[in-house]
């Protein structure tokens, strides 16, 4: 099933897909194509294809790929999605096992799994990244909320507050412009470079590490029970008058805790 639409600006998106793929482009366009096809040959997955509804109501663009349960409730269908909408657009994505991928420019972008890998490319404002177990990825946001049961979890830089829960797997954030609060059970959690804010880090076992932008004061709070705490930092011997324009606070149970200068970029 192929669908092309006129859209002068950017859209808001709404994708439901369950099972196979979701893939979004955002690009330099007049008009959104939304394209549905089976992944298999089965005759399920043709008719959720063919029984997909592509609606543009306004502003707002929804394309909802029906669910079909088998035996024992299993999904019995994979359906590829693959939409392209103006740059600058608003996405919504929900899927059950699907991978789901956003390239271009977005103003903000939502999506929630229960198996399967997201990546997302840049947007402008808040992300929010939900997945049971499958890697996370974000090359930049503005606010970035992120929550994970079992996945690696990628973000390349943020210049909003970011926050991030998992049970198990490592936690990578590049760039933040802002606070930082990470809480996980077990994965080492990694921030190449903190601006200001406050930075918390909790986390029952894994190693921390934090860099600070050269030039940036800060204040470090740090504790472990079963490791080694590391500062690489100079040693000022009075406060400054306005105070620490960065916080680091960190702790884990078993780990190692490292802070040291950010590499040079």
């Amino acid at each position: 099933m192929n669908k092309t639409f006129p859209t002068p600006t950017a859209l808001d998106l709404l994708v439901r897909n369950a099972t196979g793929t979701i893939g979004i482009t955002a690009a330099d366009t007049d008009k959104s194509t939304v394209e549905v096809v089976p992944i298999d040959s089965s005759g399920e997955s043709a008719e959720a294809a063919e029984r997909t509804t592509i609606k543009l109501s306004g502003n707002r663009l929804t394309v909802d790929v029906p669910e079909r349960r088998g035996l024992l409730g299993l999904r019995t269908h994979k359906v590829a999605v693959r939409v392209t909408v103006p740059t600058g657009s608003t996405v919504v994505a929900k899927a059950a096992s699907a991978d789901v991928t956003c390239a271009g420019r977005f103003a903000a972008v939502t999506v929630h799994v229960a198996s399967g890998d997201v990546t997302v490319d840049d947007v402008d404002g808040d992300v929010e990244l939900h997945a049971a177990s499958g890697r996370l990825r974000l090359r930049s946001g503005g606010r970035v909320t992120a929550h994970t049961a079992s996945g690696k979890v990628d973000i390349g830089s943020a210049a909003g507050d970011v926050e991030v829960n998992a049970a198990s797997g490592e936690v990578r954030i590049g760039v933040a412009e802002a606070s930082v609060r990470v809480k996980t059970a077990s994965g080492k959690v990694s921030i190449a470079e903190a601006h200001r804010g406050t930075i918390e880090l909790d986390a029952a076992s894994g190693d921390l590490r934090v860099g600070v932008r050269s030039g940036v004061v800060a204040h470090l709070d740090l504790n472990t029970i079963s490791g080694r705490v590391r500062s690489e930092l100079p040693v000022e011997d009075s406060q400054p008058a306005d105070g620490a324009p960065l916080e680091i606070r960190a702790r884990t149970v078993s780990g190692d805790l490292l802070v040291a200068a950010a590499a040079a970029r």
